[in-house]
């Protein structure tokens, strides 16, 4: 059965549940997490995108992301969302890579036209041991410098999600991450 997602409004207050497929389908506003995995020196882990993903299968994409989903609520769809996003992170970040780092919150995003049409928080985490990939979500990974992620932004073949070319350059427009 499709995993079960909220549907939720500019404000991120829950409207309805819709299975994935809808979600994705129909581009409808749902809630998400992202999280940065940084090695001690400063490189970014990028994934490969599984190539049965329904969206952007086969692209580089940020280290980790998944969707919070009807499982990660323990009360109300509206209730305790900065632990309901914080556990769903840390489900995502142990699932996808294997990761057990502690995680920081560093941004909320509202859903962006053109962007992405999702209620984000974005976490970072610090990690120099090693990535267990889950193969049914995650082809490969790699460090990236944040050089070596501009050239690969700079070149218009190179399969990257939007949301990895739009993180990388908040990142670097914030300081967050220099190039």
């Amino acid at each position: 059965m499709d995993e079960q997602i909220a549907v939720v409004d500019a404000e991120n207050r829950f409207l309805r549940w819709a299975p994935r497929r809808v979600i994705h389908t129909q581009r409808l506003v749902h809630r998400s997490v992202y999280v940065l995995v940084f090695d001690g020196g400063d490189r970014l882990l990028i994934q490969r995108r599984h190539r049965d993903k329904q969206t952007y299968p086969g692209h580089w994409d940020l280290s980790c992301a998944g969707h919070v989903g009807a499982d990660d609520y323990h009360a109300g769809p509206d209730d305790g969302l900065d632990a309901v996003y914080r556990l769903a992170a840390e489900r995502e970040l142990a699932e996808e890579l294997g990761v057990t780092a502690p995680i920081e919150e560093i941004a909320h995003f509202a859903p962006m036209d053109g962007v992405h049409y999702e209620q984000i928080r974005l976490y970072r985490a610090r990690w120099d041991a090693e990535i267990r990939i889950q193969a049914t979500e995650v082809e490969a990974t790699r460090w990236v410098t944040a050089e070596a992620l501009a050239a690969m932004i700079g070149d218009g073949d190179a399969p990257l999600t939007m949301s990895l070319r739009w993180l990388a350059d908040w990142l670097w427009k914030t300081g967050r991450w220099s190039r």
